[in-house]
């Protein structure tokens, strides 16, 4: 059972990471071209999310932290 939810986790955390590395991808896209990319605005929707997308930094940076010290 042990080793189902480490699989579980693992996918979890592979997600997380594509997810980042997509965002991050888009913003950085979207500032050179300064434009929506096939319709995506990255940085309008974190703009938008106001303070919805700084909870969700922080759980993201509490997550690193809880990685760092485990």
């Amino acid at each position: 059972m042990l080793n189902f939810f480490n699989k579980i986790q693992s996918l979890i955390i592979r997600i997380i990471k594509l997810a980042l590395t997509l965002l991050c991808l888009g913003v950085v896209t979207q500032l050179l071209i300064n434009d929506k990319i096939l319709g995506w605005d990255p940085i309008g929707n974190i703009q938008d999310a106001g303070s919805s997308f700084i909870g969700i930094l922080f759980i993201v940076i509490l997550y690193q932290l809880y990685n760092k010290n485990s």
